[in-house]
């Protein structure tokens, strides 16, 4: 199946690039920052509407490569407890064939091109991608809207996509690093509208139904509720003569957005679940601020450095784990997450609750703090070289309300975050943990694990 279940965290990227930075002489390090930040920089962004369909367009020449998102807006919210798991297994199955492209056909003309299209599922939004080269555009763009509009959704490609479905869902829980995440989530987010899980469950995602799958096309395809993003070297008149003759009919409808609630704990909790494992797997969340809250930048800086003070702490100088982590999401309700996995959860914890104290009661000098944001603005860039990545960071800030230029400041408000900015954001956030941990339960101290 090519939607993902289990997450890769972007923090173990980042502490890879960070160590390999801090080996790098200072002029390679400026060498490469202005490269990598010259590619993300490269092309104009402009915006036009189609029937209602906003399309945010970033010019790119200095490759061939065309990445087109399609982000239908809302997520979870556009779902119930017994339909989650519909957008993958519906835009899964929408891939296996169409009116225009039977399965046979759709599959040999993608891989003739070398095209990929795919889909993802999130907690605030679902998006179905293309990604091709310039020359093969045309044809690429017509399997891609037929993909969305006029997919066959075959009872046997259904069925098929189904169990592959099931099956990860199963596999999820064989997983003590995604089994870890989905029991975390769960406790974090009880009693809030992201307690729905996008990917559904054994149960729902058994029951759903075609008749489903063709209502939820009928209620979610309004233009009012959709977004494209498209990165790549194309010009914008082609553009709008695509998006026109393949959406330019659908309903525009009168979707407003939506943004739930930020999550809040009165205190701090642990749950264990014993299993037989050789080492303890445990992750601590907290609530933190969304893209769309001011203290966003300064928490996200906060939690950088915990990075560094942990991994510092626990791997470099105790090796009690291999790859301690603090890190923080992007969703419009929001966490932050301490992760760790180690045969000693009470000495590893009681030293990470002691770097987040620390955090919140010294005051950053200064000339650290900018050493800290400019190796993180290293890893921005890195990150956003590709198309793909450009498309997504556009789209994140366009989802969230704020509008795509609003990304335009990204780089100055990570830049301009004070050190008395970094310690109120950390008091205010990192605290109330919900820990969830699995592993030998005979070894954690729940007053230890509730004291923060």
């Amino acid at each position: 199946m090519a939607t993902k279940l289990v997450k890769v965290t972007k923090t173990r990227r980042i502490a890879k690039t960070v160590s390999l930075l801090r080996s790098m002489k200072f002029c390679t390090i400026v060498l490469l920052l202005l490269t990598a930040a010259a590619a993300v920089r490269a092309g104009n962004v402009e915006e036009f509407t189609v029937n209602g369909l906003k399309v945010i367009l970033k010019r790119n020449p200095s490759n061939e490569v065309i990445v087109t998102q399609l982000y239908i807006r809302g997520g979870v919210l556009n779902l119930t407890p017994e339909t989650a798991g519909i957008e993958p297994l519906l835009f899964d199955v929408a891939k296996q064939g169409t009116a225009k492209f039977p399965k046979a056909k759709l599959n040999a003309e993608l891989s003739r091109m070398g095209t990929q299209i795919g889909n993802d599922v999130k907690r605030d939004y679902s998006v179905v991608q293309m990604r091709c080269v310039k020359t093969h555009f045309a044809l690429s763009w017509d399997i891609f809207s037929e993909v969305i509009l006029h997919p066959t959704l075959d009872p046997q490609e259904v069925e098929l996509s189904r169990a592959q479905l099931l099956n990860a869902l199963r596999q999820r829980q064989d997983n003590p690093d995604s089994y870890l995440e989905m029991l975390g989530e769960a406790k974090f987010f009880q009693d809030h509208p992201y307690a729905i899980d996008p990917f559904g469950t054994e149960a729902s995602a058994s029951q759903i139904t075609i008749a489903q799958m063709r209502q939820y096309l009928q209620d979610n395809l309004t233009t009012s509720k959709l977004l494209l993003v498209v990165v790549g070297n194309i010009e914008k008149t082609d553009l709008q003569t695509k998006v026109a003759g393949a959406f330019g009919q659908l309903p525009v409808g009168n979707y407003k957005p939506q943004y739930p609630r930020m999550v809040k704990h009165a205190q701090a909790t642990v749950y264990t679940e014993a299993q037989p494992l050789p080492t303890n797997y445990i992750a601590g969340y907290f609530t933190a601020p969304s893209l769309r809250d001011p203290d966003y930048f300064a928490l996200r800086t906060a939690v950088a450095v915990l990075q560094d003070r942990i991994f510092e702490e626990v791997r470099t100088k105790r090796n009690l784990s291999y790859a301690p982590e603090a890190s923080i999401e992007d969703l419009f309700a929001n966490y932050g997450k301490l992760y760790v996995t180690t045969v000693a959860p009470d000495t590893t914890i009681k030293i990470m609750l002691g770097e987040v104290k620390r955090l919140q009661n010294r005051l950053l000098n200064a000339y650290g703090l900018r050493d800290r944001i400019n190796l993180s603005l290293t890893s921005y860039y890195l990150d956003n070289e590709t198309n793909l990545a450009q498309a997504n960071f556009l789209a994140r800030f366009e989802l969230a309300g704020l509008g795509w230029k609003a990304s335009k400041k990204f780089v100055n408000n990570r830049q301009n975050v004070t050190p008395e900015q970094l310690l109120e954001a950390a008091k205010k956030y990192i605290n109330h943990f919900q820990f969830v941990v699995i592993g030998d339960s005979t070894k954690i101290d729940p007053q230890l694990f509730t004291s923060k």
